[in-house]
């Protein structure tokens, strides 16, 4: 067997092993997070679930309409929308359930969405793509990923606030990508969008630590003072993610390790905590894949929550007034 062959084989089974071990504990903390939330229900309050057509961002939808949520789920695809609405019908039938058909990688998508929700409490941001491809602009002039993991949930939440804002039930805005398990992107200040840096690591460490710094910096406005920000890491998830990465990739390292994966609705049960707990009732807050308090990096300061946010409302403000 070749040396590489031998050292996929071995990183394989320690991942594996990784993957049996943190299973074995989600499982004991699962028990406890089902049983505090058995009885939750919230009739009345409306949540919007950005990516909420497959894979995590489908099962919080699902959470969230059996506890009792009207719940609006955006995405692309029509059909998979129309397929989660009836889900949602059918697991608590007296409850309103839509699909709102956006492309959520284009920020100017989002521009005047509030107008058509004169409510909302939960936001919830799960839009992503897993791609080994290197930098990819849009038409926007932003990298691909960092527009789906970054730009556009700030836009969505920028559009949102003012709706949020006037909700008198503990409204939350969840951003689910991978709070307390990414590095710091060093270069953030001379390079925030990567167009000279990139690499997979990069883009994968910039838009984790840009999320834990706006979503801070949001919190901190005293204008948004009843509003609780989340930024969750799902952990490993056995869903159809991936789709996009290389057949080889996807069929023999992929696939066969998220046996060892929780299931999307297990995993919709931890990121839900915080969503149908009575607290927090409002600040930033970084969650591990398990629902518990996570840490930020080192470089999570005042005068990089204060780059970060000029930095992002300036682009996004850019961004919406180009025809």
């Amino acid at each position: 067997m070749k040396r590489s062959h031998q050292i996929f084989v071995v990183s394989t089974l320690v991942l594996g092993l990784s993957l049996v071990l943190t299973s074995f504990q989600s499982s004991m903390k699962l028990d406890v997070v089902k049983a505090r939330n058995v009885g939750a229900a919230f009739p009345g309050l409306k949540a919007l679930v950005v990516g909420g057509t497959s894979g995590i961002g489908e099962a919080i939808a699902l959470r969230l309409a059996r506890a009792q949520f009207d719940v609006v789920i955006v995405g692309r695809n029509a059909a998979r929308g129309e397929a989660v609405v009836a889900a949602m019908q059918a697991s608590h039938p007296s409850g309103t359930y839509s699909f709102l058909p956006l492309d959520a990688q284009y920020v100017k998508n989002v521009k005047g969405l509030a107008a058509q929700f004169p409510q909302l409490d939960r936001l919830v941001l799960t839009q992503g793509i897993a791609t080994i491809q290197g930098r990819t602009e849009t038409s926007e002039g932003l990298d691909q990923k960092l527009s789906l993991h970054y730009y556009s949930r700030m836009a969505f939440i920028a559009e949102f606030l003012p709706v949020l804002r006037a909700s008198s039930r503990s409204p939350r805005v969840l951003s689910v990508l991978s709070g307390g398990i990414h590095a710091p992107y060093a270069k953030f200040q001379e390079d925030p969008e990567l167009k000279d840096n990139y690499s997979l690591k990069n883009a994968a460490d910039a838009a984790g630590f840009y999320n834990d710094l706006m979503l801070d910096a949001f919190a901190e406005d005293e204008a948004n003072k009843n509003i609780a920000f989340g930024h969750s890491a799902p952990g490993f998830v056995a869903t159809n993610w991936g789709t996009e990465m290389p057949w080889a990739l996807r069929t023999l390292l992929i696939r066969p390790l998220q046996w060892f994966g929780k299931s999307s609705a297990d995993c919709a049960e931890f990121m839900s905590d915080f969503l149908l707990q009575p607290t927090p009732a409002s600040g930033f807050h970084a969650i591990t894949q398990h629902g518990d308090a996570a840490k930020t990096t080192d470089l999570h300061t005042p005068e990089a929550k204060a780059f970060m946010k000029a930095h992002t409302l300036g682009l996004l403000s850019k961004i919406m007034s180009e025809q």
